[in-house]
């Protein structure tokens, strides 16, 4: 399961800085600020989606569950990242939106390895699963969920 059940309340800091370069200044920053806020807007739209699609799936989103609901839910919550994943992969990442894709990146290495350990002391039973949920606590001030707001994304990317 991903940080969506964990959602953190992290303000979300516009973190764009143009490129130096040879144009304009004021060219300059229009161009990359407003593709940085395509890029950002169209990731931001799978994630809202994919939000609602994981919190319908786990029925509600809580980690507070049962480990056999856990189970249950994990192959059609599996499937739910794989397809974001697939989606996001397809949206173009113009020069400017590299720091963006970048924390974006870090965030899903992030949650993948939170959802391996999850997954890895639910099958090893209730009481390891709930040590695991239990030991998440200050998740909320990992870097990578904070360079994910910085970067401009919104809460729901950790959906993800």
């Amino acid at each position: 399961m991903r940080p969506v059940y964990v959602l953190v309340a992290v303000a979300a800091v516009a973190g764009y800085s143009s490129s130096g370069g040879t144009g304009s200044p004021k060219t300059s920053t229009s161009t990359s600020g407003g593709s940085v806020q395509t890029y950002l807007a169209a990731v931001n739209a799978l994630c809202d989606g994919l939000q609602a699609r994981v919190i319908e799936v786990t029925h509600g989103g809580s980690l507070d569950i049962p480990v056999a609901d856990y189970l249950a839910q994990q192959p059609a919550h599996a499937t739910l990242l794989s397809d974001f994943d697939q989606q996001v992969a397809k949206v173009p990442v113009p020069p400017a939106a590299k720091a963006q894709s970048g924390a974006l990146a870090t965030y899903v290495r992030f949650a993948d390895q939170l959802d391996a350990k999850r997954l890895a002391a639910a099958r090893q039973g209730a009481a390891a699963y709930a040590a695991e949920i239990g030991s998440e606590k200050g998740i909320a001030a990992d870097p990578a969920i904070a360079g994910l707001s910085a970067a401009g994304f919104n809460d729901s990317c950790q959906a993800r």
